[in-house]
């Protein structure tokens, strides 16, 4: 999936739904059965196993981080409620 399409479903996610940054967030939310989907930058160091869609992003951490508004490195973006977004259907989709 293109950076683009990313970060404006990223932006959608940010304002209306509900995510998890970091690794050790998105182990707790796989545990609880929460996560919906992970999107892991590039040089994330660790990728939990999980039974949900993973989402390679195309760069590192600190674009990630941009892309949901941290002035910081994220490693794993957990989606918990996807909001207004479409980003599972087009996960799915493609």
């Amino acid at each position: 999936m293109e950076k683009e399409i990313v970060a404006r479903e990223l932006k959608k996610i940010m304002k209306s739904g509900k995510v998890y940054l970091g690794i050790k967030q998105a182990r707790k939310a796989i545990e609880k059965g929460e996560a919906k989907l992970l999107i892991v930058a590039s040089n994330a160091l660790e990728v939990p196993k999980a039974d949900v869609p993973v989402l390679k992003f195309d760069g590192d951490g600190f674009e990630l981080g941009a892309m949901c508004g941290k002035p910081f490195s994220v490693s794993i973006v957990t989606i918990i409620s996807e909001g207004e977004s479409k980003i599972l259907g087009m996960v799915k989709e493609g």
